[in-house]
């Protein structure tokens, strides 16, 4: 066949491919604001133009119509080489000699474009294998010995297609050799390079191959949340607003400024002040600085460690956005592992579910609202899936909420990426919190916060009250019970470290109530326990379906009725409530602001109180040391030790800096893991970076516990039976957001006599099976509380 028939994709001609992956590639550079941009975006157009070049082998053309892979129809390794082969003619015809091999940088993209990054410390025992194996010699005599090759094609970008074959074995022993060298370096600007293009091909490459077009770049005027809070939030004139309006309106004086070259910022301030309002405004004016002083329109990436405040802060700031008529996708994206893969931009167009997923996971819009998974890991890590987007990361105003989430031993790889994206890939950075972590030294980063004392002197809305002499859990639940039952007034908040002991004091204080012959009712909607007509009993964990417990967090919000609570840690990730008293167990300091915070929040009540106590089990042992880290706890106490009652402002001020001092000064941050970046060896990097340490192995369960569960339970059994591949993803992602309200995820070695699909891992929970495997009010029950079959 002609070299104009060869194809690259069904349907798609190969030689339109490679025009369009590379002109996309070099688009991706040519829009950047980086050193070396027109170096890169000729590099890139390169590695465009080249990466599917063994595609043209009749092996690969036969296997589009038959779809029977062999080792022949494998293309990655010899396009890789060719690429090498295109990339070094190019830097030494025009006498490029950069710091940084991009011969061997380009060769790496394109072997690994088709999956994981891998080890480039191995890469010459892999070469060795495949250089001179049957596969790459029959690929070659095929390619040579057709006269309907890409000669022609090439020769119109002046690549000689035939020298590349004189000369293949010696391309071969050159890569080989600079392999070596590369391996060696221990030059973290390489690992940066290889993404940098990596991205920049993979993203190219699917946008393309699904013919997705490419998102026109749209401007947001700075002043959107400004008029946003004019027209729905009343002037209100008591002390709290009034310290919000004032917070809000230093920190974007301070934006409007500060500046530009100050690239790493800080927004610390008291939980409840309105950082959301706050950050958000000072990352649009600092947007429109940017496009209107330095001519680049930077992407805003706001990412929260919890997906409860994802959610939350999307739909602020979608409210924001639809305010100023700036609705659909290209305006604001929110993306996690549960987003509804639909993409709407605002001039109407339909995006079918394969299009809108390569938008969204490619991060095409101007506000991307994310997890902290989502954003670090596409910086740190070997996944094509996750890296693809990293790109678009560059050039950025990153926001990053609660940043004291992130687990202290990263704390020095992550103040290194950062000064990386800030000060070499055009980024500015704005770290958001109540508790700032020694990420940075003081003269490394501004604050946009003149005077941070002045904001928590305001904010004094509770006390708390340290008791760290270990009591026994039976002794708390009789005094809390006590305690509540001669309180009619106080919303009460209880956080405790497992969900044994969660569930245990609920039971507890039901049976009680019981006992007293008060009238309990369980509603069967949402699993929330009344006693009486005036309190509401509410249990929340991980345990629960996610649809009951927003439905539960909302009728702690919204009911006049008294509200007793008890939850795992799961209350801390932003879950907006509001009570007058809260008992917590031990736990990080960081925590335990991070659960004061759902006390007195808008500081219009009386002063509320924080009972920091620390429980043990019948054996002794501590609640907390089955959660938390050592480090971390000692250090917690170490502070705490000589505190009996301080008020917030006292405590925020003091004991929370004082916290990460001392974690700082242990030592303790990871050096292993930067020196597996610095020598690429990438497949090390996922076990090595891991911001959720899971010592269980946990399977997902769903619920089938109301109609709506059961016809998306049939929908789910539908597509697992009925469709294959692609298809069967498309037809999941279109039911996805909804699906995954009714899971859970549980220790599989608690699973019991759930039930699975064949060939897939889901469990679920049959309608006919609830009563026995998962209550209303606690959620699952695990194997040891199964209620037995009856025969």
């Amino acid at each position: 066949m002609p070299y104009t028939d060869l194809m690259s994709h069904p349907n798609k001609k190969l030689e339109n491919h490679l025009k369009n992956v590379a002109d996309f590639s070099y688009d991706v550079f040519n829009f950047l604001e980086i050193e070396n941009k027109e170096l890169f975006s000729n590099i890139s157009f390169l590695i465009g133009l080249t990466h599917d070049f063994a595609k043209s082998t009749s092996f690969f053309q036969t296997y589009l119509s038959d779809h029977t892979k062999k080792e022949n129809t494998q293309h990655s390794f010899l396009s890789a080489i060719f690429t090498y082969y295109v990339v070094k003619n190019y830097l030494d015809k025009n006498n490029i000699n950069f710091e940084s091999n991009l011969s061997i940088i380009s060769y790496i993209v394109v072997l690994a474009h088709h999956g994981n990054l891998k080890d480039i410390t191995k890469l010459d025992d892999y070469n060795e294998k495949k250089i001179n194996s049957k596969m790459v010699l029959k690929q070659i005599e095929d390619l040579k010995s057709s006269d309907d090759n890409l000669s022609k094609f090439y020769d119109d970008f002046e690549i000689d297609f035939f020298r590349f074959f004189d000369e293949f074995d010696e391309i071969s022993e050159e890569i080989t050799d600079e392999l070596l060298i590369f391996s060696f370096e221990g030059n973290i600007d390489n690992y940066f390079y290889i993404l940098l293009f990596y991205s920049s091909l993979l993203d190219a490459d699917k946008m393309d191959a699904s013919e997705s077009k490419r998102i026109n770049r749209e401007n947001i005027p700075g002043d959107i949340v400004d008029i946003f809070k004019k027209n729905n939030l009343r002037d209100s004139k008591d002390n709290i607003n009034k310290t919000r309006e004032e917070a809000y309106q230093e920190v974007n004086g301070n934006i409007l400024n500060m500046d530009l070259n100050e690239r790493i910022l800080s927004i610390e301030l008291p939980t409840g002040i309105g950082k959301t309002f706050t950050g958000v405004s000072a990352a649009l004016k600092l947007k429109e600085r940017i496009n209107n002083e330095l001519n680049f329109n930077p992407r805003i990436i706001y990412s929260l460690p919890f997906l409860t405040i994802v959610d939350q802060n999307s739909d602020t700031i979608s409210s924001i956005l639809n305010e100023s008529s700036l609705n659909g996708s290209n305006f604001l994206l929110n993306h996690n592992h549960l987003s509804d893969m639909n993409y709407k931009s605002n001039d109407l167009e339909n995006y079918d579910i394969s299009n809108s997923k390569i938008l969204i996971e490619g991060w095409n819009s101007e506000i991307i609202v994310t997890t902290f998974i989502q954003f670090f890991y596409s910086i740190i890590s070997n996944k094509n899936k996750s890296l693809r987007k990293f790109h678009n990361i560059t050039n950025s105003i990153i926001l990053l909420d609660e940043i004291q989430s992130l687990p202290y031993k990263y704390w020095k790889i992550i103040n290194l990426f950062f000064k990386k994206l800030a000060y070499e890939y055009n980024c500015w950075i704005i770290l958001m919190t109540a508790t700032q972590p020694y990420i940075f030294k003081e003269n490394e980063i501004k604050s946009l916060v003149d005077n941070v004392d002045y904001y928590f002197n305001k904010f004094d809305r509770v006390n708390y009250n340290f008791n760290l002499d270990s009591q026994n859990f039976e002794d708390f639940k009789k005094e809390f019970v006590d305690k509540i039952s001669n309180d009619s007034k106080n919303d009460y908040l209880v956080v405790l470290n497992t969900i044994n002991s969660s569930k245990e004091l609920y039971e507890f204080i039901k049976d009680y109530y019981s006992v007293m012959d008060y009238d309990i009712y369980l509603d069967d909607c949402n699993g929330i326990c009344y006693i009486g007509d005036d309190i509401q009993l509410i249990y929340l964990s991980n345990n629960i379906i996610p649809k009951h417990r927003l439905e539960k967090i909302n009728a702690i919000k919204e009911s006049n009725r008294q509200s007793i609570v008890i939850s795992t840690q799961l209350i801390e990730a932003g879950v907006d409530i509001d009570v007058d008293i809260i008992y917590r167990d031990l736990a990080p300091l960081d925590s335990l602001v991070q659960t004061a915070g759902r006390c007195n929040r808008s500081g219009n009540k009386e002063k509320g109180i924080v009972n920091v106590i620390s429980l043990k089990n019948e054996n002794g042992k501590s609640y907390s040391s089955f959660i938390y880290d050592s480090l971390l706890l000692n250090k917690t106490k170490e502070v705490l030790t000589s505190l009996n009652q301080i008020s917030e402002k006292e405590f925020n001020l003091a004991a929370a800096k004082n916290y990460f001092k001392l974690i700082y000064n242990s030592g303790t941050q990871d050096d292993y893991l930067i020196k597996i970046i610095e020598n690429l060896r990438f497949p090390e990097i996922p076990s090595n970076f891991k911001l959720i340490e899971e010592d269980i192995q946990k399977v997902d369960v769903f619920v089938v516990i109301n109609s709506e569960a059961k016809l998306l339970f049939e929908k789910y059994n539908d597509i697992i039976n009925n469709y294959k591949g692609f298809d069967r993803k498309n037809e999941f992602l279109k039911i996805k957001n909804k699906f995954y309200k009714y899971v859970i995820s549980v220790d599989e070695t608690k699973i019991g006599s759930a039930n699975n699909l064949c060939n897939d891992e889901i469990f679920y929970i049959g309608e006919n099976d609830v009563f026995r495997k998962y209550d209303l009010d606690t959620g699952f029950k695990p194997e040891d509380d199964e209620n037995p079959f009856i025969i």
